[in-house]
């Protein structure tokens, strides 16, 4: 019998500093490196355990309670913003040549997009500060949130980038995240981008590169809201495109932006997304541009659907112009915080909808008079005050009238909320009589569009930019019967 057993411990690989792999009566033993340790914790899916770190990873912040979850950096700081001290999170390593991750909210539940596509006008950015600057994000890719304007091909990515310039659908978001804010309602993480090109018609739209990138940039929110354990759900698609159609007739435009809503819906689908809400500001023109087939043919769609969940939020004369016909910097935050009522009502099963003209005709026991029909959410108005310089008439007016007529009063049908009676000096005449709300006025000078109204209904908001805002009747230019 020998004298000793044979030893149950022992050595396989040695290193300089130590031990590497060894063996004892269980088995084998490993001996990792604090590197290697931190990898595999990296690569663990989001919920397992975590490892705190120091804060000073992040650089000079105002962090605390850092640790590693899967590929992320999560803490708690006090950083700018309405948002106040939450927790945070940030990408642990940055693509290669790629600056440092950015900051973004931590947030509970869906990452949810504001898209938008159409002509140049909507690729309009500006310095405005968000409230809410780390719960905005858009797409990684350093475009900005105005996104490739047609110029190239966007690359799948499943980052996420906060904003240096804001869009109107930043806007959006940040003015949907003060409103939840201001209720205690959850802060989600919005995702804003918008894609345009230079197409001189919709159906070059629809067969361009802002489709394109718009059907990418689809694909890159899904995957982002993948990298964070999240669905995706996009609130809202704007829909801008109007002055920018230079080629077709007005029935040409509202079957071509029917067309463009199916596809952007079976993009969505191809995608597992809900059917979207799509949302527009029916434009009214500029200042001296306040007629087309186009702009007239919007009012098609006010009341056609076309079986899309489509809503004007607002009519586009009630906001200012620069000399260039782009909305002014108040103008934009007017139109955001307008957007953001509609959105958040149809995204709560509420219903929103801009007073609609739908009918014009004589009255039979006096053809003075033209009895306007309309729909709206609630009693028409017709603002004494006048805010928008509509003048007697209310931004009426009577095209292709041959015996002279002028309106000399309008005023709502005592007996029916969403009548109005609107009487001339003599019976107007004329084949093709048409009576005209807010369309093909004169042009301006005071800085607004020419085209104005003064017919709403009785919402109204009291803007940040410390005027009320109001849902005020959509253009139209009806035959008289």
């Amino acid at each position: 019998m020998p004298d000793h057993a044979p030893s149950k411990r022992g050595v396989l690989l040695r290193a300089k500093n130590g031990d590497v792999i060894g063996f004892d009566e269980t088995g084998l033993r490993l001996n990792l490196s604090d590197s290697v340790i931190a990898d595999i914790h990296r690569r663990l899916p989001a919920g397992a355990q975590v490892l705190p770190v120091d804060a000073a990873v992040l650089g000079d912040v105002d962090a605390w309670n850092l640790r590693e979850q899967g590929e992320w950096y999560v803490f708690d700081a006090n950083l700018p913003g309405a948002q106040g001290t939450r927790q945070f999170r940030r990408k642990i390593t940055a693509a290669p040549d790629a600056s440092a991750p950015d900051i973004i909210a931590d947030t509970s539940g869906a990452v949810f997009g504001v898209l938008a596509i159409g002509g140049t006008r909507r690729a309009v950015t500006a310095d405005e500060t968000l409230s809410f600057p780390y719960h905005v994000v858009t797409t990684g890719d350093d475009l900005g949130p105005a996104g490739a304007a047609g110029t190239e091909t966007l690359a799948p990515t499943d980052l996420m980038q906060r904003l240096t310039e804001q869009t109107r659908d930043s806007l959006i978001a940040d003015e949907i995240l003060r409103r939840r804010h201001a209720e205690h309602r959850a802060l989600p993480l919005l995702y804003a981008r918008t894609e345009t090109d230079s197409s001189a018609s919709i159906t070059a739209l629809i067969d361009g590169a802002a489709l394109t990138s718009f059907h990418q940039t689809v694909a890159n929110l899904c995957a982002a809201a993948r990298a964070l354990g999240k669905p995706a759900k996009v609130l809202s698609v704007g829909l801008d495109f109007t002055l920018e159609d230079v080629l077709s007739t007005g029935p040409e435009w509202c079957a071509a932006m029917h067309a463009l809503m199916r596809r952007i819906t079976d993009i969505f689908a191809d995608h597992g997304l809900r059917k979207p809400l799509f949302t527009a500001v029916f434009d009214a023109g500029t200042r001296d541009v306040s007629d087309s087939d186009v702009l007239r043919a919007q009012w098609d769609l006010a009341w056609n659907k076309g079986g899309h969940d489509h809503v004007y939020a607002a009519p586009g004369y009630m906001f200012a112009l620069d000399e260039f016909g782009r909305p002014t910097d108040i103008a934009r935050l007017q139109m955001a915080e307008m957007e953001a009522c509609a959105i958040e009502a149809r995204n709560s099963d509420q219903p929103w909808n801009c007073p609609v003209l739908l009918l014009a005709e004589r009255e039979p026991d006096n053809p003075s008079v033209i009895r306007c029909r309309g729909e709206g959410m609630g009693p028409f108005v017709l603002d004494a005050a006048d805010p928008l310089n509509a003048g007697r008439a209310c931004g009426f007016r009577l095209e292709g009238d041959s015996a002279g007529a002028k309106i000399t009063s309008v005023q709502v049908d005592a007996k029916d909320r969403n009548d109005l009676l609107i009487t001339c000096d003599t019976p107007p005449a004329g084949e093709g009589l048409t009576l005209c709300y807010a369309i093909g006025a004169a042009p301006s000078d005071d800085g607004m569009p020419a085209n104005r109204g003064a017919l709403r209904d009785g919402f109204c908001y009291a803007s940040r930019t410390g005027e009320m805002l109001h849902r005020w009747a959509l253009p139209a230019a009806l035959p008289v019967h």
